[in-house]
């Protein structure tokens, strides 16, 4: 019997489980790698939708705001308010200065936001609003 003879069979064996090994390592990198670059698609994916929909709010944020100024610039006088809606907003503005107590100091600002509710409109006359808490 060769002495080698068992070596060479052990070397063999030995060798194959080596390239077994090699082989199931580089299987498994090779699924990591395919997993990490699916996962890294969808996170650039999932980045992209979220990049553009930002892009689309921001877009229509500018046009309300160049849709407002243009109506700014179209309409630059306050809106009129007649005497009658004149005479209701201060009814209204006096009740609910003596129903909630309102001090003095805050009557400006209770008028105001009143006759912001009232007309829709930013701009507001201050000689209306004068009027309204003139006692």
């Amino acid at each position: 019997m060769n002495p080698f003879a068992g070596r060479e069979a052990a070397m063999v064996e030995t060798h194959m489980e080596v390239a077994l090994a090699v082989i199931e390592t580089s299987f498994r990198l090779r699924h990591h790698s395919l997993a990490g670059t699916a996962s890294f698609r969808r996170d650039m994916d999932h980045s992209r939708r979220a990049i553009e929909a930002s892009r689309e709010l921001l877009k229509r944020l500018r046009q309300r705001h160049h849709d407002d100024m243009a109506r700014g610039w179209e309409d630059p006088d306050p809106t009129p308010v007649s005497a009658f809606d004149a005479d209701i907003l201060r009814s209204a503005f006096r009740a609910l200065v003596t129903d909630m107590s309102v001090p003095e100091c805050q009557w400006r600002d209770l008028a105001e936001s009143l006759v912001r509710e009232y007309v829709g409109c930013e701009q507001i006359d201050t000689g209306l609003l004068d009027w309204i808490t003139h006692k």
